[in-house]
């Protein structure tokens, strides 16, 4: 199952949308799981932040795809 995420980093905050539906992630709709992460919190870490919150919720059997990369293609 393919979990959509972006990372918006902004003085000083790193704001994580995340969701199954990739235009609740571009348009920061609902429903999407949200969390702020201080500027001390790397890539790395939000990501298997995100990975183990979101695999209670939908098993270990999930893909972080970022919408930014996508949009780039």
């Amino acid at each position: 199952m393919e979990v959509y995420y972006q990372l918006i980093r902004n003085t000083g905050h790193t704001v994580r949308y995340a969701s199954t539906d990739k235009q609740v992630v571009l348009t920061h709709g609902y429903p999407i799981y949200l969390q702020i992460y201080g500027t001390n919190r790397s890539t790395d870490y939000i990501l298997k932040d995100t990975f183990a919150f979101l695999a209670t919720q939908y098993g270990n059997n999930i893909k972080l795809v970022n919408v930014d990369e996508l949009e780039k293609k």
